[in-house]
């Protein structure tokens, strides 16, 4: 069995609780996960879900920015965070007998932050850092200016880190009521995973999250369109042109997910994939060439992204195209979808020995799917794609008519 002892328990206020034991560890990954992220920004709050995270660092009413910084490394563990379009994560790693700790950390940040106004004018500053760096490194920025072409006007396809003109905007009475707004108990779920009691640590959750339920009105999002296909160069004076090449796809929960998944391995999912022998092995075009998917609670994308010297990007971008026409015509051969079925396989399998891979999955489906899925029936679905499935999720993302490109160069 690969599952650990999976339990759930949803408390009064609304917050869900989720446990992986597994008892031979001795350590143990908890996050909290806050169903809320760029895309549920206001035009004006552009960046503020990001910067917020930011922020629960910088000192609560007990505790300052080191005793933060130093709660759990001064004790082997560590202590992180990140943003998402519509997620938004604190998360810390320790040993088992460091749970309480850990989650009075946890709390107090999520709580008790002061968003203090000299804190937030340097965080300002760091902040814009963030950006300017993305600017300034290609490779990132394209992604970015890809999902805006895809999702177009719709939130979701915004920058995470926001512009400099919102990120200056930010002061504690607009970071409070974001957080007032969005930080509800209904929307928070905190996964453990390693060796933890459900019971006990539960029983530390009601404790010290005891958030009064939300009087607002249920959260509900709108789901973004599907934008006309359209091509779009963005100057930069640099070396090469980056490019991305993709359109939107389907969402967490389609139940053809693993059919684009398996397509995705094959076409660029690693150095046996068509895209990496074809542009990179035979032709030398590029160095770095690959597809992505990219899969939310309604929505998703799947991309192509290569970058290659300027005299070579009508080229390159033939030797794409050349190949998404062949998968939807032929699909994947046998060989093909055997390695692609091992490979996605062993991910899995080598993941449930990380106890923050166990956690985050937990998580993630709880938020999106609303259950937990055994690794041993993740395994099953992998096992049931079939050749034929392949080829109709090929036909529908890699069909040139809805294709959006994006490049970023000379």
């Amino acid at each position: 069995m690969l599952a650990g002892d999976y339990q759930k328990t949803r408390l009064d206020n609304g917050i869900r609780v989720l446990t992986e034991s597994v008892p031979h560890v001795q350590s143990l990954s908890i996050g909290v996960w806050i169903l809320v992220g760029s895309r549920d920004e206001e035009e004006f709050e552009r960046g503020i879900s990001h910067f917020l995270e930011h922020m629960l660092f910088k000192g609560t009413k007990k505790r300052d920015t080191f005793a933060i910084a130093n709660s759990m490394e001064s004790l082997g563990g560590s202590l992180d965070a990140f943003t998402y379009r519509d997620l938004t994560c604190l998360y810390v790693r320790c040993l088992q007998e460091h749970m309480d700790k850990a989650l009075d950390v946890l709390a107090d940040m999520l709580l008790n932050s002061v968003l203090d106004p000299s804190e937030i004018e340097k965080e300002q500053a760091v902040v814009i850092e963030e950006i300017q760096n993305v600017e300034d490194t290609p490779d990132d920025l394209i992604h970015d200016l890809f999902a805006k072409s895809i999702w177009g006007s719709h939130p979701v396809g915004e920058p995470i880190l926001g512009t400099r003109e919102t990120v200056r905007s930010f002061n504690r009475e607009i970071l409070k009521h974001f957080l007032d707004t969005h930080y509800r108990p209904d929307r928070i779920v905190i996964s453990a995973a390693g060796n933890v009691n459900h019971r006990q640590l539960t029983e530390r959750v009601r404790e010290l999250f005891d958030i009064s339920p939300s009087s607002l009105p249920p959260w509900k999002r709108e789901r973004p369109g599907d934008p006309d296909r359209r091509e779009q160069h963005f100057p930069r004076d640099i070396g090469q042109t980056h490019i991305c090449l993709g359109t939107t796809a389907y969402a967490y929960t389609h139940p053809k997910q693993y059919d684009l998944i398996v397509a995705n391995t094959a076409l660029g999912g690693g150095m046996s994939s068509r895209l990496f022998q074809q542009v990179r092995e035979r032709l030398g075009l590029a160095y770095s060439v690959y597809s992505y998917v990219e899969a939310l609670e309604d929505t998703g994308l799947f991309g192509t992204y290569l970058a290659c010297d300027r005299k070579r990007v009508t080229t390159a971008i033939d030797v794409v195209k050349s190949e998404l026409l062949k998968f939807q015509d032929k699909g994947i051969t046998d060989a093909e979808l055997s390695s692609c079925k091992a490979q996605l396989r062993s991910e899995l399998i080598m993941g449930v020995e990380s106890m923050d891979r166990r956690m985050s999955r937990a998580a993630t489906e709880e938020i999106y799917t609303g259950r937990y899925f055994p690794p041993e029936e993740i395994l099953a679905s992998i096992g049931g794609v079939t050749a034929q499935g392949v080829l109709e999720a090929g036909r529908k993302h890699m069909n040139e008519d809805r294709m959006h490109l994006v490049t970023v160069g000379p």
